[in-house]
């Protein structure tokens, strides 16, 4: 597939928007001055039916001008008949409705369609879908305490996500790892920046929920969905202009439990439409300021299951995330909308850490003393997100054309720590030799000294972990402390769409056939700088201490309370640290002036032919074009299917490094690889309304995932923090799956709702890391890893979703309501390196939500618990099924309560990880940890305005 033929498609589809028009019926359904998605409208006796589209319109075109009768139906409201009459000269251009909740007085449908018209958007967009989709709307995301997008789509049945800080980032489906799935906005992909690794998979943490309209999971894809996505699709759609005049505003206050310090959040959105309904916009800004801190500790090992270095961080910092979202709209005339959309997002992140790295290996069993590595260590991360997007709808003769142009892009970058020259991760390390150990911790199993986890036959385990020091009354002594290496961790990630165009168009044939067809183009670059610097003492006098910055010392912010949650005092044995003023200040005096010196052997610099994997650049283009057809083959059986093909072509610049023969030395070279292949992915569904409220849905589709970005550099880096050496390999291989589900769906009562269903997915080519042990550098012992494609693998699962208020009960108790989902996958591969069968990465076996609610008399109460279970991160370089790196099961309960005082104000509390659950990850047995921290409870109280 060519550029030429491309742009050929576009001209042809943008040509139909020329045609001459009939009389056409256009109108919208609202609630008040909600737009109702997804209302079914019928014409009666004509045997033509549509449904509204997310602002609520729908059309008819093509239709003689005589008086029509139409009905429209949505779950939880009144049928609604009204009589429409095209004969007059000049017809109305856009015939607008209301609709009522049914059942109950006049006071009872006020409370339901104030406090529920999000569960009827959400259900009705669902019910009456083709596809297999799950729908949140906009009023409902505020009904918990999440605020960013990745934590709004948390609570859907097969949706889990991935967290930083204890705050949601990735989004994954059906338990796959995030980056085999796709996140997009507006139907977008998005690109993607961070500061550790080149995954595909967006962060969606700089992304508020203020200013998102309506959340949509596709859970099978059709053919006018990007392809790229094997577990399903995850579409953020942000605000639209309103029907009328809306304003409102929220303030908030609240308090971290673990940085002991405040959480601040606002926003304001503002909209209106012209009287003749022309111009339409929409502002949302949305501010969020919070104090966070994490305690950690980490257990390295190298070479062996032993462990040679405990790590205990202390982190703390503050996080700002600001989000702004314009929209406008003009409609040209009756047939003819307009539409410009702007986006901006950002998330900064201002992080203080302290770090002591207890050496086992330098335990020496004769003066049975060991080390202790102060890492003092400040930077502010930067991810900023900019977006732009011009479209159009257009209602021609016989069908609709759409079509957009977007441009996107997305950056990662460290703030101006120590300053803008250098800016990066600052780190300042210092060591304190001959500290007395506890020698029954330690042993030489022929790899050094280690402490071996009691499930490893050695005397470490949980509860003792912590106890490595032979006085426990010792404390770091700032005179002992060393100065042993600066460190500048430069990264730099940038990633553009350059152009993201799309056409669609959609007929209706007189034989009741609606046709859709439409082409996508996106053209992408991305850029990746990195640098691991690290400088040693090279200054007159002796090498100094932490003490000389004694103007500079502090206490370190909450080590009194360091892993309270695992009551331990380790944290009164750490001394004083240095402040953020103090590192800026220890670089300002030396490094310009020659008391610094480059450690050549320990960095890794591209001169030096070190950090090729993370020193690239790639150009993508994405051509895509589709067809499909849906029809109903009978009153309750209708069918969808078509074929979408996708071209990708990919080039990679990069860098190989030619050693001299029998030297260090060598010359830094370009080089360059190129990848191309044609993706066809057919899709069927078929939906079988067996009722009015019951449906029975089966779909086939094949899908596949591109390899992340960082998969295709053509060499690699090595991690001094994780020991690790990370390669690439160009020749990875794209991975595909064929798609099979099985679901049905039943509503009753007042949007009351239980559905359930299968899926079974037959993945080939996936690929995984393959890990074993060698020698970079000199090092021993490292950790080198590369992707690859795995042999043929599957996942089967299975799902089961429920809402039910409890109406039926008398009084108080009918405001009570419960929802709750249950996913269950399995999963089998079979990889080079080990002897039968595991499973995919990050495949998640158990995910389950559950809500309890309140809703009555100006209250909403909820309390929502989430749970995913363990999952495989990392198959072991061993190839034993033990020295997998596993993400240990994970459960929070958060709860919020809004009590809405009149039309006007509403007052809110929430509280986010009542649980203070753990992270944790551990190799092969939670008894054998790699990994552990815990973030404390917050909470927040507020004010919500509307006029």
């Amino acid at each position: 597939m060519n550029y030429k033929f491309t742009l050929s498609l576009f001209l042809t589809l943008g040509c139909l928007s020329l045609t001459a028009q009939n009389r056409t019926l256009k109108g919208r359904v609202l609630d008040g001055n909600e737009a109702l998605p997804g209302v079914v409208v019928e014409i009666v006796g004509q045997g033509k039916a549509t449904a509204t589209d997310l602002d609520g319109y729908f059309t008819f075109t093509d239709l003689p001008e005589k008086q029509y009768e139409i009905v429209m139906r949505y779950f939880g409201y009144s049928d609604k008949y009204e009589i429409v009459d095209l004969t007059s000269v000049e017809p109305k251009s856009l015939y607008s409705f209301e609709m009522a909740t049914s059942g109950g007085n006049l006071d009872e449908i006020v409370v339901i369609s104030t406090k529920r018209l999000s569960e009827a958007k959400a259900i009705n967009m669902q019910k009456n879908s083709v596809s297999l989709v799950n729908v949140i709307a906009s009023d409902g995301i505020g009904k918990l305490p999440d605020r960013n997008a990745a934590e709004t789509v948390q609570r859907i049945p097969g949706v889990s996500i991935e967290r930083d800080q204890g705050e949601g980032r990735y989004v994954a489906v059906r338990g796959l790892p995030a980056e085999w799935n796709s996140t997009t906005m507006n139907g977008h992909r998005l690109p993607t920046a961070a500061d550790e690794g080149a995954s595909r998979a967006t962060a969606f943490d700089f992304f508020p929920t203020d200013i998102i309209g309506y959340v949509e999971v596709f859970k099978a894809l059709t053919p006018d969905i990007d392809g790229d996505a094997l577990g399903g699709s995850v579409n953020f759609i942000t605000k639209t202009a309103p029907a009328d005049f809306t304003l409102n505003a929220s303030l908030g206050m609240g308090y971290n439990q673990l940085s002991n310090k405040g959480v601040y959040s606002g926003s304001l959105t503002v909209g209106d439409r012209s009287k003749n309904d022309k111009w339409g916009y929409i502002l949302n800004l949305s501010q969020w300021n919070r104090n966070w801190a994490t305690d950690n500790y980490e257990a390295r090992r190298s070479g062996d299951e032993g462990v040679y270095r405990l790590e205990l961080r202390d982190y703390t910092g503050e996080r700002q995330t600001t989000g702004v979202n314009t929209g406008f709209e003009y409609n040209a005339s009756e047939n003819s909308k307009l539409f410009v959309r702007l986006n901006y997002g950002k998330l900064l992140d201002k992080e203080l850490h302290y770090k002591r790295r207890i050496r086992f290996d330098k335990y020496n069993p004769q003066t049975q003393n060991g080390r202790i590595e102060l890492q003092n260590i400040v930077n502010d991360l930067n991810f900023d997100f900019y977006g732009a997007e011009l479209g159009g709808k257009h209602f021609l003769n016989k069908g609709t054309f759409d079509w957009s142009l977007g441009h996107y892009r997305t950056e990662f970058y460290y703030g101006n720590i120590p300053d803008k020259k250098n800016h990066s991760y600052l780190s300042m390390m210092y060591t304190q030799d001959n500290v007395a150990f506890n020698p029954d911790l330690f042993e030489d199993r022929g790899n050094g000294m280690r402490a071996y986890w009691d499930v490893d036959g050695g005397v470490l385990n949980t509860g003792n972990v912590f106890d490595y020091l032979a006085d426990p009354t010792f404390v770091d002594n700032p005179k002992n402390m060393k100065f042993t290496n600066l460190q500048l961790y430069k990264v730099g990630v940038k990633e553009r769409d350059n152009i993201v165009a799309s056409a669609n168009y959609q007929v209706e044939s007189t034989a009741g056939l609606k046709w859709k067809f439409g082409a996508k183009f996106v053209d992408k670059e991305r850029s990746a700088a990195f640098a691991d610097e690290f400088y040693g003492w090279s200054g007159s006098g002796s090498t100094p201490v932490l003490e000389n910055e004694k103007g500079y010392l502090v206490s370190q912010p909450g080590g009194s309370d360091y892993l309270k949650a695992m009551n331990t005092s380790i944290g009164n044995s750490f001394g004083p640290v240095l402040s953020k003023e103090g590192m800026k200040n220890f670089y300002k005096n030396h490094f310009f002036n020659g008391d610094l010196s480059l450690l050549r052997n320990d960095s890794e610099i591209l001169e030096e032919g070190r950090g090729l994997g993370r020193n690239f650049k790639v150009r993508e283009q994405h051509s895509s074009v589709y067809g499909m057809v849906t029809y109903d083959l009978t009153s309750q059986l209708t069918f969808l299917g078509g074929l979408r093909a996708t071209h990708t072509n990919t080039k990679i610049d990069g860098y190989a490094f030619e050693k001299e023969e029998g030297t260090t030395k060598g010359e830094l070279k370009k080089v360059s690889d190129t990848k191309s292949y044609l993706s066809l992915l057919p899709m069927l569904h078929l939906k079988y309304t067996m009722t009015d409220n019951t449906n029975l849905r089966f779909a086939f589709t094949r899908t596949f995932t591109r390899p992340d970005f960082g998969y295709l550099a053509p060499g690699g880096t090595y991690l001094a923090a994780d020991n690790q050496f990370v390669g690439g390999n160009p020749d990875v291989n794209p991975t595909y799956a064929y798609n099979f589900d099985l679901m049905g769906e039943h509503y009753f009562g007042d949007l009351d709702v239980i559905s359930g269903g299968v899926f079974y997915k037959v993945i080939t080519d996936p690929i995984f890391v393959s890990a074993k042990q060698g020698t970079y550098n000199g090092i021993e012992g490292v950790e080198m890893a590369q992707p690859r494609n795995g042999d043929n693998a599957w996942l089967l699962g299975a799902e089961i979703s429920g809402n039910k208020k409890f109406d039926f009960l008398p009084g108080f108790l009918s405001g009570f309501g419960v929802q709750a989902n249950y996913t269950f996958t399995k999963s089998e591969m079979k990889i080079p390196s080990r002897d039968g069968v595991t499973t995919l990465p990050r495949q998640a076996k158990h995910l389950f939500n559950a809500q309890l609610y309140y809703e009555k008399g100006g209250f909403n109460i909820r309390a929502a618990y989430n749970f995913k279970g363990r999952y495989i991160t990392e198959h072991g370089a061993s190839g034993l099924a033990k020295d997998d790196v596993y993400y240990g099961d994970y459960a929070s309960l958060d709860a919020n309560i809004t009590y809405k005082i009149n039309k006007h104000f509403t007052v809110f509390m929430e509280a986010n990880n009542l649980l203070n659950s753990k992270l944790e990850y551990y190799y092969g047995d939670s008894n054998r940890p790699l990994q552990v921290e815990y973030y404390g409870v917050k909470g927040m109280l507020g004010i919500k305005w509307e006029l």
